[in-house]
């Protein structure tokens, strides 16, 4: 481990801010460095995915959320996984600028991130490892959407919280986003708009349909955000279902089955990514058919180089 990095997170679990910015800085630019077995979660945090369509109120929602566990005398952190920047391939902040009052709280830590395949890369076991390092009580995961690119955080949190909202068309679609098998917790925000008493229903009635399966039903609470109604039942809603889960094992289970996940999804990126290079180096195209067979055998080769000298690498750094 660099001597920066060891210092920054020595500064983190002194509990400095500057030290906890500056260290997922470090490790959003170089997410190899995740990989250090030093980087582990403790355990401390509960995780927290937050997956909903665009115009759901995610963002609103978990800045409530978040003053209200805060004002409870719990630390909160949220990383919201914004869509990239074009220009400069960083996060957009639209998520962080709706939850900079929360952000004013002192137990509260709000940072976006850019959503470029985060369950893809080693960078989100190092940054669940260093926010659980820091001591919060709570992380939020929050997707960009409410489809496949949300499964990842999804399946990496302890619990998965759905944000849905009426006036979106037939709710029956609603139903076909993928993530109601996994949520543990679904809110129904702006509730206060025409339809939701009709997409609680439909809900419902979906459950009704999984009725023994192993698939808990999840609670269905209403909230309007913007309004803070609802905000109190849906923080001990979270409290209840962690607390249910940790007694019965299910959160131990989920928490190594995310881990193996995380690992097995990093180290699959890290082996394409060294494909890729080899493949896009220049020395290995081929004019047609001729000479491919030669080709193919410098390729496993250069390949074996590479996976040598990164299994090397990881020998020495432990």
């Amino acid at each position: 481990m660099s001597q920066d990095l060891r210092s920054l997170l020595e500064g983190v679990r002194n509990r400095d801010r500057s030290s906890l910015a500056r260290a997922l800085s470090l490790l959003e630019r170089q997410p190899d460095r995740g990989q250090i077995p030093l980087l582990e979660r403790s355990g401390h945090a509960t995780v927290i995915a937050v997956a909903g369509p665009p115009g759901a109120g995610k963002s609103t929602l978990l800045g409530r959320v978040a003053a209200e566990m805060s004002m409870r005398d719990m630390s909160v952190a949220v990383l919201a996984f914004d869509p990239v920047s074009p220009c400069s391939g960083g996060a957009l902040l639209g998520d962080r600028i709706r939850m900079l009052d929360a952000a004013e709280h002192p137990n509260v830590y709000v940072r976006s991130v850019a959503a470029r395949d985060p369950a893809g890369s080693p960078v989100l076991p190092a940054l669940l490892a260093v926010l659980d390092l820091y001591g919060f009580d709570v992380v939020f995961l929050e997707a960009v959407g409410a489809g496949q690119e949300a499964s990842p955080l999804l399946l990496a949190a302890d619990l998965a919280l759905l944000v849905l909202v009426p006036g979106l068309g037939d709710s029956v679609q609603t139903l076909k986003a993928g993530v109601l098998e996994i949520a543990d917790l679904i809110v129904i925000n702006k509730s206060d708009r025409p339809g939701a008493a009709e997409l609680v229903r439909d809900l419902s009635a979906y459950y009704r349909l999984l009725t023994g399966t192993s698939h808990p039903v999840p609670p269905i609470l209403q909230t309007v955000a913007s309004e803070g109604q609802g905000i109190t039942a849906v923080v001990e809603t979270i409290a209840e279902l962690r607390d249910r889960y940790a007694a019965s094992g299910i959160l131990e289970d989920r928490r190594r089955r995310a881990a193996t996940r995380l690992w097995q999804h990093s180290l699959r990126t890290r082996c394409l990514r060294i494909i890729d290079e080899v493949l896009n180096d220049g020395s290995t195209s081929v004019d047609g058919a001729h000479g491919a067979s030669t080709r193919e055998r410098q390729l496993y080769r250069k390949l074996a180089e590479r996976f040598a000298l990164l299994a090397a690498s990881s020998d020495d750094s432990r």
